[in-house]
């Protein structure tokens, strides 16, 4: 079953200040879609309007009109408002944002429609545009008036094509960066709607096609103003597409009837009068819904005023007919209307029941979906649980193992400090020990200093003696006593720890030692060789040296 459906788009306010704010549009948009929506007039089944919207809104919904549509659906684009073309010639339809140094961006362009109704499956497709047209020439010139803008290459293609339009001139121009120009564009879609609510049915067979309401609003349109020139081109269209099916019978207007008609249906002769009735009865049954309006009226005077029995009885048979074929064509209507209004409840009932089952696929999908969720859940808080339980065991068992290490560390810490302790104090001991023995050994060496300057005084009191002794005697009792002193010197072990003040105090004793007992008896006997040696081993080898050669100047300076 093919619908009808229709898509009006209207733009009074513009955002670029070059191009002038209209008022016609929106009422162009709105009456127009009023006669298509009306029941007893366009009976579309759908009509979209977009006032005053942006392009990127605009282009969508053009896509999506056109899209998943039969073949025999009927579609209409309507717009009403400004169409601008570039530099380059291409054409656009200027909506709120359109901006005319960014028309690719901001407006809708020709190109876009014309592949949205080539891909589109409908073989009847009706563009039609209501637009105030300006050539896109340089600011500071002015477009020429009355020059083509290329209507219908910019739309041409297609199966079953028509497009409707104001005007295909540029009979608005640029001046400077301004539209000049009357908008009388608005008459176009005032005398389509006024076409479509019956003055275009000139036929009078209660339809009115594209065709019809075109030249009816062209005819209006060039008799109210010489500055505007409707157009009207087609591609490849097969049969008439009606965008008003039946006429209401209150819209019907009634034809005058032929002269001669109505002379005979006013002679005295009643053979003349009946003949009369049946050239109305052709004009009843006829197409021209005017024409038969008009003979019904004839035929219900004759029926009621003729004087003639034979004549009004031939009206009354008429009128009989004709209502028996009105009233089963009135049931055979209504029949239809009920067919397709069952057929419009079952479509409707069946995709209630699709919409039903998809509700009912996607409330399973959903309990599915929270099913698995919950499952997904449990089984996550389950290996949460577990994992939390295992981390809890690893925790514990390292808490364990560093209370074991923290113990083991107290333990070795406890140890070594104990260790410690006691090196501590066996160093404690050893140290106190050591000044002990350091103590003794020092009251020893003062003990033996004291012996020894008791000896050096002993020594200088015998000066006095030695003189009257015997040389050998005096030299075998120093010698003697000098080794005497040295070798008990050697045997004590403090001898060996005496510090280095000690050196020079040893030294000094021996340089006395030296001067008292004489050069003779130093050398003579051995003694120099014992002083270093006696120094040497008890201070080192450089202070035994030293010694030595001290002894050895002091003995040369006597010699």
């Amino acid at each position: 079953m093919s619908g009808k459906f229709a898509l009006i788009i209207g733009n009074t306010e513009y955002t670029d200040p070059g191009l002038a704010q209209l008022t016609a549009p929106g009422k162009d948009a709105e009456d127009f879609a009023r006669v298509l929506k009306d029941q007893d007039i366009g009976t579309f089944d759908s009509v979209n309007t977009l006032l005053n919207q942006s392009s990127a809104t605009v282009n969508e919904a053009i896509d999506e009109f056109f899209d998943q549509k039969k073949p025999d659906d009927l579609l209409v684009l309507y717009f009403s408002g400004h169409g601008v073309r570039d530099e380059l010639g291409a054409l656009y339809l200027a909506v709120k944002n359109t901006l005319r140094s960014r028309l690719r961006s901001t407006a809708v362009k020709s190109d876009y429609i014309r592949e949205a109704m080539d891909q589109s499956r409908s073989k009847r497709q009706v563009l039609i545009l209501d637009c105030c047209n300006s050539g896109a020439f340089a600011q500071g010139t002015k477009a020429a008036t009355g020059v083509s803008i290329g209507t219908a290459s910019a739309f041409e293609g297609g199966y079953g094509r028509i497009i409707l339009t104001a005007s295909d001139s540029t009979q608005f121009a640029w001046e400077g960066d301004k539209v000049i120009g009357e908008t009388d564009n608005s008459l176009f879609t005032h005398f389509l709607v006024q076409g479509l609510e019956g003055e275009a049915d000139l036929d009078g067979d209660g339809r009115i096609t594209v065709d019809e309401v075109y030249d009816y609003a062209y005819e209006k349109v060039r008799l109210a103003t010489p500055k505007q020139t409707p157009s009207k081109f087609s591609s490849k269209q097969q049969g008439e597409i009606v965008l008003r099916e039946r006429m209401r019978l209150q819209d019907i207007k009634p034809v005058t009837l032929p002269d001669q008609l109505i002379s005979e249906i006013e002679n005295p002769y009643p053979e003349v009068r009946l003949r009369a009735v049946g050239q109305l009865e052709k004009l009843l049954m006829g197409k021209n819904l005017g024409l038969a309006l008009s003979a019904r009226e004839a035929l219900e005077r004759i029926e009621k005023e003729d004087d003639s029995r034979r004549v009004a009885q031939a009206a009354t048979q008429v009128l009989g007919a004709f209502r028996q074929a009105e009233q089963k064509a009135e049931e055979e209507r209504r029949a239809r209307e009920e067919e397709e209004r069952l057929t419009q409840a079952r479509i409707e009932a069946e995709h209630l029941a699709e919409e039903q089952q998809l509700v009912a696929e996607k409330l399973e999908a959903e309990r599915r979906s929270k099913e698995e969720m919950q499952h997904l859940a449990a089984q996550e808080a389950k290996e949460s649980h577990s994992r939390t339980a295992e981390l809890r065991r690893e925790k514990d068992e390292q808490a364990e193992r560093f209370k074991i290490e923290q113990e083991k560390l107290l333990k070795e810490k406890a140890e070594l400090e104990e260790r410690l302790k006691e090196e501590r104090a066996a160093r404690e001991k050893i140290e106190t020990e050591q000044l002990a023995k350091n103590k003794i050994e020092g009251e020893r060496f003062t003990t033996l200093q004291a012996q020894e300057a008791s000896a050096v005084k002993e020594k200088f009191e015998a000066e006095h003696i030695i003189k009257e002794k015997k040389p050998d005697i005096i030299k075998a009792e120093v010698n003697q006593q000098v080794t005497q002193a040295i070798t008990e010197n050697i045997k004590q072990e403090s001898i060996w720890k005496l510090e280095k003040q000690h050196v020079w105090q040893g030294i000094i004793g021996s340089v006395a030692y030296v001067l008292i007992s004489g050069v003779e008896l130093f050398y003579e006997n051995g003694l120099g060789v014992a002083v270093v040696v006696f120094f040497g081993v008890a201070y080192g080898p450089w202070v035994g040296l030293i010694t030595g050669l001290l002894g050895q100047i002091i003995i040369n300076i006597f010699r």
